[in-house]
């Protein structure tokens, strides 16, 4: 019996890796691209003529920012996506489909339900 326990338990431990381990990227991605494109930081190190708005350094950080922010804003999503496909035996991609199916059933439920019950 606790054998058992302990296996399900790891498995679903290492259902949480996968999306646990693009955090690290995203929050590279996150931190660098928006630090460098805080015009008050530019100007507080005088670098508004290096990297200020309309260089080509201020655009490839303002896509750095936005792809590590897509990574934090669908967190929800890809940690649905990684424990169904952690946790599926077999057919791992029926597992992640109906992973996201049932994130926006779950999504529109819970807002219907704050609709009709106010919040």
């Amino acid at each position: 019996m606790k054998d058992k326990i302990f296996s399900v338990l790891q498995r679903v431990g290492r259902s949480f890796m996968l999306p646990v381990a693009v955090l690290p990227v995203a929050g590279l991605l996150l931190g660098l691209g928006s630090s460098f494109t805080n015009e008050t930081t530019l100007a507080t190190y005088n670098l508004l003529g290096i990297m200020g708005p309309g260089t080509v350094i201020y655009n490839i950080l303002t896509i750095m920012s936005k792809c590590g922010s897509v990574i934090f804003d669908n967190l929800p999503l890809i940690f649905a996506v990684g424990v169904a496909i952690g946790m599926a035996k077999k057919e791992k991609e029926v597992a992640a489909l109906a992973s996201v199916i049932a994130f926006f059933v779950m999504h529109s439920a819970i807002s219907g339900m704050i609709t009709i019950y106010g919040g």
